[in-house]
């Protein structure tokens, strides 16, 4: 060993004695909560404060609950048409539809069993369900676009076929009504695909 090399020895186990003896105490520091929210009609998340992502957690969950009911419906709405129509609102009715749309749908049903039309077939499949933000009507809280394939069902009087289903492209919409989110209207048209 060099005589540098000597002197430098001593420096070097008082540097390491020192650091091996020096607390550390570095200031933990939290980062804020940050919060990211999804714009309600699609796209790219953002940056939000706690109150615009509590919204969001809101709406989508009321949407949420507007496809539960929707799909509820739609079975009632495909159990109906098999079982030739109804006179009066079935239970399942009364807890997804209200007001115009109930009148809409009744009619429908009503005219099926008063001809002896029965519906056969697949179900109905629902190919899109799109949220509406800002559209309503008669005072709905949220409004969708469902696409409903209906053309694996075949619709028979007396046993004579009578033609498919078809396909609609709707615009729904929900309200609360005595606490519960029903369908309370409806707008549509027919269309060749969703």
């Amino acid at each position: 060993m060099g005589v540098g090399s000597r002197r430098l020895l001593p420096v070097l186990v008082v540097l390491l004695v020192l650091t091996g003896c020096t607390p550390v105490s570095a200031p933990v520091v939290s980062p804020a909560p940050s919060f990211r929210c999804t714009p309600e009609a699609g796209g790219d998340e953002f940056d939000c404060s706690q109150h615009q992502y509590d919204e969001m957690v809101a709406k989508d969950a009321l949407y949420a609950e507007a496809e539960a009911v929707y799909r509820k419906f739609l079975a009632e709405d495909t159990r109906i048409m098999r079982a030739g129509g109804v006179t009066e609102p079935t239970e399942v009715l009364l807890e997804t539809t209200s007001g115009e749309f109930l009148e809409d749908v009744m009619g429908l049903y009503r005219d099926l069993a008063a001809d002896g039309v029965r519906a056969k077939g697949g179900d109905p499949e629902l190919r899109s369900f799109v949220r509406a933000p800002g559209r309503s009507k008669t005072g709905s809280e949220v409004s969708v676009t469902t696409c409903v394939d209906s053309s694996e069902l075949e619709f028979f009087t007396n046993g004579k076929s009578e033609g498919a289903g078809l396909i609609a492209l709707d615009e729904n919409y929900f309200g609360r009504v005595a606490g519960a989110l029903k369908l309370i209207g409806a707008d549509g048209k027919l269309v060749k695909k969703c």
